[in-house]
């Protein structure tokens, strides 16, 4: 029950990923190895958050992958829109502010991104019925990094499908961080 049972969509959750970091550069074992990241939706979140609050930690890391990273305004609009539900924004969002305190307008790792400085690969099925493409083209746009790839998964709209694209399609992967890597 970490941060009172909230998921703070990167805003708390950050802090575990400086906290990975900072283990394996504890360790005599790891410190001294390369160092790239491949995070996966709410991580992807996280990650860009602890980019943008600690940028210092993130100094040794070559390259990164963000799979699916997940906008939750996009996740709630897309919801609503499915459901018919034209006016339920404002209503989802007092909710959300009664229940955590936050606002779904807290939770935008749009802004985060433009902390993002090293190479960075974006994957998303692009179909998505639970992500609208367009929130993650403006996460990927905001990216600072010059090297940038933006990679759509095709062929479903299922979100499921895109956590394992990679597992049964891992060329992309291993291309980008060998080519940053080495």
């Amino acid at each position: 029950m970490g941060s009172g049972g909230i998921i703070g969509h990167g805003v708390l959750e950050y802090r575990d990923v400086i906290g990975s970091l900072r283990y394996a550069n504890s360790r005599t074992d790891t410190k001294d190895m390369k160092t790239a990241l491949y995070s996966r939706c709410l991580g992807a979140n996280s990650t860009v958050v602890a980019m943008n609050k600690y940028p210092e930690e993130f100094r040794h890391i070559l390259a990164m992958i963000a799979l699916q990273p997940a906008a939750p305004r996009g996740f709630v609009e897309a919801a609503l829109d499915r459901a018919g539900i034209a006016d339920g924004r404002e209503s989802f969002d007092e909710a959300l502010h009664r229940r955590s305190g936050y606002r779904l307008d807290d939770f935008r790792p749009i802004e985060d991104t433009r902390a993002v400085t090293v190479p960075t690969l974006v994957a998303q099925v692009h179909d998505d019925f639970t992500m609208p493409a367009s929130y993650v083209q403006e996460i990927y746009d905001n990216i600072s990094a010059e090297d940038k790839k933006l990679f759509w998964i095709e062929g479903t709209d299922l979100r499921f499908q895109g956590y394992n694209y990679f597992g049964e399609h891992p060329e992309l992967v291993l291309e980008w961080f060998d080519t940053h890597m080495s």
